[in-house]
């Protein structure tokens, strides 16, 4: 007897319910779930190559949808509101990336018997990052290349990010974000806020790392990474002439054999590359020969011997050995054959003999 009074009363009360829903708010539910549909329904994504451009470099731009065949489809292609190409199946396009401070919107529309189905945008704001090293290895005053790292010496990076906004302004190093990998993993350490500069040990013995750097701006509008492998090389003794007037003859390196106007020469060895302060230091270990027999070294420059041709034939066979008093991994050996004569006394120092 209770159930028809029930159900009457559950009729009576979803038709006030239902009654209470404003008139305008299907049409406003259905206007954002097709939004909503549109883009989940169709999954259309853009994808750039490379993902870091750099200013003026060319640019590639795919689409990509799991849920339509796009090379069936015709589509749209914009920058910056202006129509640049689309028909089709191209679901592909190139462009140039702007000057530095500018801004580029590309879109694509998918389109639908002439209507829009589908629309996405990527921006682009060319960037530029320089990553520069060195190493604290040794190498002789007003050498011209770069100090390589060996095993023992250490590392110093940093990077240069110059991100230009559209105002013209740059985004300071204090507001960009650096992560430094070694070979594909993080450095934790070094890695942060502002942090464009790291003190890295050096690769392994006669290895090779990969060091990279990722620079991100707060709002993530600009980004860009740069990499750099660098190699672990064995230090490198080069020999050159001590001159009485005119100190280390830098110029005039010592090849395998040589010939020279003198009958005495001070020798001077320069350990390129090695774990070392100065070519001096009294942690690298010199041993050398010559013609088979063993030198005593000069306590304050243990790096440098002279030999004397007079009552001899001028042939000499210099050897040096060098290591370290506490990195085994440095070792390191170089021969030179030296020929001295008093008929070639005089020539200009200044010019290669050899």
């Amino acid at each position: 007897m209770n159930r028809p009074i029930d159900k009457i009363f559950f009729f009576a009360i979803c038709a006030v319910t239902f009654s209470a829903i404003p008139a305008y708010l299907p049409h406003l539910v259905s206007a954002q779930t097709g939004a909503q549909f549109a883009r989940f329904d169709t999954d259309l994504r853009l994808e750039m190559s490379p993902l870091h451009p750099r200013p003026g470099e060319l640019v590639r731009i795919n689409a990509h949808s799991t849920l339509i065949d796009l090379s069936l489809t015709a589509l749209e292609w914009t920058e910056n509101g202006k129509k640049i190409g689309g028909g089709i199946g191209v679901a592909d396009i190139e462009i140039k990336a702007g000057i530095l401070g500018t801004e580029t919107t590309v879109t694509v529309i998918v389109l639908e018997k002439g209507i829009e189905r589908a629309r996405e945008s990527m921006r682009i704001n060319p960037t530029e990052l320089d990553l520069l090293w060195e190493s604290d290895s040794y190498v002789p005053p007003f050498f011209r290349g770069r100090a390589i790292p060996s095993a023992g010496t250490n590392l110093y990076l940093q990077a240069i990010p110059r991100f230009k906004r559209t105002n013209g302004s740059f985004i300071p190093v204090s507001d960009i974000a650096f992560t430094w990998r070694r070979n594909g993993y993080i450095l934790q350490k070094v890695s942060g806020r502002g942090a464009a500069k790291a003190a890295l040990g050096s690769p392994s013995f006669l290895g090779a790392d990969t060091i990279s750097v990722e620079a991100r701006s707060s709002d993530n509008l600009f980004e860009a990474v740069e990499s750099v492998r660098i190699p672990s090389v064995e230090p490198r003794l080069v020999l050159y002439e001590n001159h009485p007037l005119f100190g280390v003859m830098y110029h005039d390196a010592f090849l395998p054999q040589n010939y020279r106007g003198e009958v005495e020469m001070s020798l001077l060895a320069v350990p390129y590359f090695a774990e070392a302060e100065m070519d001096s230091d009294n942690r690298l270990i010199y041993e050398w020969k010559v013609n088979g027999n063993a030198i005593a070294n000069n306590p304050e420059r243990p790096n440098s011997i002279t030999i004397n041709a007079s009552g001899s034939s001028g042939l000499a066979l210099v050897e040096l050995a060098l290591s370290h008093a506490t990195n085994l991994f440095l070792n390191s050996f170089g021969s030179w054959s030296v020929t001295l004569s008093s008929e070639r006394l005089g020539n200009d120092p200044f010019t290669n003999t050899q």
